[in-house]
């Protein structure tokens, strides 16, 4: 009887527990309490619970059922992305605009639903762990998204990259951070922000290779997750073009930023270089859509599987930043000695592609 209940979303005892809203309350306190959330992740997920609580019209939490869960799910396939920013669903009650005629091109994405409902997911676990619910209504809700990785971001062809770095605005760069990135991202496969808050202490030498320490021990570092903590080996083409005299005389301190022009926005240095870049690739691309700065990392990645054939390697995993059950995490994020990560990034050869950096 009690899971029939449940799953109708009816509790026919006295106790139905705490509203949601004070639920989800008393969740984001405990994860600001305990230094869980940054500033960024807590203003995202507050309105992302914020809908849950509208959806389910603040029930109590022990009423809320698997029928409740389901039409959620359902809900949020009709909503707009970008609902409070779009002029013509701002300000309006979720559940009038659930009744508006959305197009297609504006509804959310998979990846933007299975990210609400894995927050809905952790929230009503959390619930369950403290008492407040029985159930984790929101578990295995997720949408199959039959998308392949591959076709949301593409990699950069050996023509892209000669026009892409042909560019006058790489070429002959107005800051520094305008020459170094692209041919960065390219060499690192690091991610475009992961490179932007380096510091001169992030650049460094471990057991005689020239490394960039990937972290967030600085200040305003940040990291995707705990796995992405790592050093990458400096390409010789790197060290060639200059990379370490830059960093002495841009960065003379080891907290110093290596791109001391980037600002920080939304706990970001990245915000301003992205948007530079998208206006190169836009104009020299034709097929720019689904490519971005982040294509550089796929770029190496594919260089890596397809030209080393390194498919499965877990040192390229070490490299990547991608978490793996079977690397022992130390000092540096792995337990691979740098040597053999130098071994693989120095057998990188972008110059048989045809094209050029910023000699």
């Amino acid at each position: 009887m009690a899971k029939v209940q449940q799953y109708l979303g009816l509790d026919l005892s006295q106790d139905t527990g705490e509203l949601i809203s004070v639920v989800v309350e008393k969740y984001i306190e405990e994860k600001l309490r305990t230094k869980a959330w940054a500033e960024k992740t807590y203003l995202g997920y507050k309105v992302i619970y914020q809908n849950l609580i509208t959806l389910l019209n603040d029930k109590c939490i022990r009423s809320i059922g698997a029928v409740d869960a389901q039409r959620v799910k359902s809900d949020l396939q009709k909503l707009p992305a970008n609902l409070n920013k779009k002029a013509e669903y701002r300000g309006k009650p979720i559940n009038r605009v659930l009744k508006m005629d959305i197009p297609a091109s504006h509804l959310m994405s998979i990846k933007t639903i299975n990210t609400m409902l894995g927050c809905y997911s952790e929230l009503f676990k959390w619930a369950v762990k403290n008492g407040y619910s029985s159930t984790n209504v929101f578990d295995g809700m997720l949408l199959k998204d039959t998308r392949k990785a591959r076709d949301l971001r593409q990699p950069f062809t050996p023509a892209d990259l000669k026009h892409i770095f042909s560019d006058i605005a790489i070429r002959n760069p107005n800051k520094s951070w305008h020459k170094w990135l692209p041919v960065l991202g390219l060499y690192t496969g690091a991610r475009l922000n992961e490179l932007c808050q380096l510091q001169r202490k992030d650049i460094l030498k471990v057991d005689g290779c020239w490394c960039i320490s990937i972290n967030d021990e600085g200040t305003n570092q940040i990291l995707k997750s705990v796995s992405s903590k790592r050093v990458i080996p400096i390409h010789e083409k790197l060290l060639s073009l200059g990379f370490i005299d830059y960093v002495n005389s841009a960065a003379p301190a080891p907290n110093s930023m290596v791109f001391p022009d980037l600002k920080l926005l939304n706990e970001r240095y990245s915000h301003t270089p992205s948007r530079w870049f998208s206006n190169i690739k836009n104009r020299v691309l034709d097929d720019s859509g689904r490519k971005s700065f982040h294509s550089f990392r796929h770029t190496f990645v594919d260089y890596l599987y397809n030209k080393l054939k390194l498919q499965g390697n877990p040192l390229v995993k070490a490299l990547l930043g991608h978490s793996d059950s079977e690397i022992t995490s130390g000092v540096y994020g792995s337990s691979f000695v740098v040597e053999d990560l130098d071994q693989i990034v120095q057998s990188v050869d972008f110059d048989s592609f045809g094209f050029s950096v910023n000699d």
